[in-house]
């Protein structure tokens, strides 16, 4: 079965690349660009997601609004916050006190990324 992985980032270029560089990778890949499409993409269930790679800025939204949403429902789902915001302890603290799996910020690069999906696929 082929793991699913679903994006949520306001910056469609940045999705395009991910998933393109997700599905060389062997992944289905499935993009949300806004804290309410990620949330339909999440609740239609014609599929299981693997992960999800969410970053926390959507366009002046909060995505840790995406992140309680998905660990109110699935609190298994591996959610792996993938920012471009300058990150402080204070918003990691936030990150994984609710409940966040990984914390990547833009700038680590597309490798450092799909090191911490594979490590969650793998728990």
């Amino acid at each position: 079965m082929q793991n699913h992985v679903l994006v949520v980032d306001d910056e469609v270029a940045l999705c395009e690349m991910l998933s393109l560089y997700l599905s060389h990778k062997g992944f289905s890949v499935t993009t949300a660009h806004a804290i309410e499409e990620a949330m339909e993409r999440l609740e239609e269930n014609s599929f299981e997601f693997s992960v999800v790679i969410l970053d926390l800025n959507l366009a002046g939204q909060d995505g840790l609004e995406v992140l309680r949403f998905v660990k109110g429902r699935k609190p298994k789902l591996p959610i792996i916050i993938f920012t471009g915001l300058d990150v402080d302890e204070n918003l990691i603290k936030k990150c994984l006190a609710d409940r966040a799996n990984g914390f990547i910020r833009k700038t680590d690069g597309l490798d450092k990324l799909f090191t911490e999906v594979q490590r969650h696929l793998r728990k």
